[in-house]
């Protein structure tokens, strides 16, 4: 069976969420939910070892919304600490998916600062690691 990673936050955008169900549905895939908890300092390399099994479960609130978004297809969910496309990329590289999902982020002034000091995710992604990356817009988004 082949594995799609979802990269995952709490409050995104819902539409992401179903639409990598269905990728998932469709390809008849694994779906892995990974929360990437940035704030977080990491000490060792994440390489090191299979990052599921040494993974946190994600936050209650995150783990509600993944729930009520997701159906028809089985997932599992981690947080994982460090930067999100280094864990995205990692994660996906373990265990050999066939692809990482990831979400637009909402428009706002917030938003516009936190990528010019981080850089986006999927950038990141498309630049970094050579796995095909799919990049959901927001509904509505122009």
């Amino acid at each position: 069976m082949s594995t799609v990673v979802l990269g995952v936050e709490q409050g995104m955008e819902p539409g992401v969420l179903t639409a990598a169900a269905q990728l998932a549905r469709d390809l008849n895939a694994r779906l892995i939910c990974v929360h990437a908890l940035s704030g977080r300092y990491v000490t060792e390399k994440l390489t090191d070892g299979d990052l599921l099994d040494s993974a946190e479960p994600v936050g209650e609130g995150l783990a509600w919304e993944l729930s009520l978004a997701i159906t028809g297809v089985n997932f599992e969910s981690y947080a994982i600490a460090g930067d999100p496309a280094k864990v995205l990329s990692a994660v996906a590289e373990q265990q050999d998916a066939r692809m990482i999902v990831v979400g637009t982020r909402r428009a706002g002034l917030r938003q516009k600062v936190a990528e010019l000091l981080d850089g986006s995710i999927a950038l990141a992604l498309a630049q970094k690691q050579q796995r095909p990356v799919l990049v959901v817009p927001l509904r509505g988004a122009h």
